[in-house]
């Protein structure tokens, strides 16, 4: 999936480790999918403007997360594209769509920080990371050997409940090459496994996991492929969410 920021962003190193956090409020463009609206699209602008003046009246608006930008065919002044802009009201974001054909209206998306290069087995702060309509892309490679199992760990603030772990198993307590979703909340583990037609995690390759939330409850997607729509109990922790954390592979980019 390719993308590229918008604004000038703040990076605050660990020189122990070399990762990078950026923390910012930021768009990206993303040249290969869109968002699903469960209502018609609101205009962002009363009228014509550029990306950058989009990118601020969605940053002023609390119901914004995401705008789609039309530039006109022939509409250039001192090299600055001039179009039309709309969005989705957060809560009536239902889904994604991947595009093979790149159109002329562009999808960009919100976020609040990068983390390049992260630690493992560390809790990585992503403040807002799962709030309705947000997208996390979690990047990754499977390691060579691939390992029993990996985890992805989204934890509320206070360390304990996790909300959310996402997890690919190739061989871990009976269970063979499945996508496994759970929760812990309040000491009580709920926990699902996502049938697959083919399991999408090859040794030695990069993946990519996009997770959305929406009203109904997290989307899952796995490099371009949505896995199911789940609707999960632990929708209601989304404002709280504090921290991830991962084992058993090297994550080179988390975008929340």
């Amino acid at each position: 999936m390719a993308f590229r920021a918008v604004l000038l962003l703040i990076c605050h190193i660990n020189q122990q480790v070399g990762s990078c956090i950026l923390i910012s409020s930021k768009f990206a463009k993303f040249e290969n999918i869109e968002l699903s609206c469960g209502v018609s699209q609101y205009p962002l602008l009363p009228s014509v403007g550029d990306h950058l003046t989009c990118s601020k009246a969605c940053k002023e608006n609390p119901d914004c997360t995401s705008f789609v930008f039309t530039p006109f065919t022939s509409s250039t002044i001192s090299n600055v594209r001039l179009g039309t802009c709309s969005f989705c009201p957060a809560y009536n974001i239902t889904g994604l769509n991947y595009i093979s054909i790149i159109s002329q209206a562009e999808t960009w998306l919100g976020f609040f920080g990068r983390i390049l290069h992260p630690p493992s087995i560390t809790y990585l702060p992503i403040p807002g990371a799962l709030s309705m309509g947000r997208l996390l892309v979690i990047k990754s490679r499977v390691p060579i050997p691939e390992p029993e199992r990996i985890i992805f760990d989204i934890f509320h603030s206070n360390k304990k409940d996790i909300v959310y772990r996402v997890s690919p198993r190739w061989s871990y307590k009976g269970v063979k090459e499945r996508l496994m979703i759970s929760s812990n909340v309040n000491k009580t583990w709920d926990v699902k496994s996502l049938s697959a037609s083919k399991f999408p995690f090859l040794k030695g390759e990069d993946f990519e996991i996009n997770i959305l939330t929406t009203q109904q409850g997290f989307m899952v997607y796995i490099d371009g492929n949505s896995m199911r729509k789940l609707y999960d109990k632990t929708i209601h922790l989304t404002k709280d969410i504090g921290f991830l954390r991962f084992e058993y592979t090297d994550v080179y980019m988390i975008s929340y």
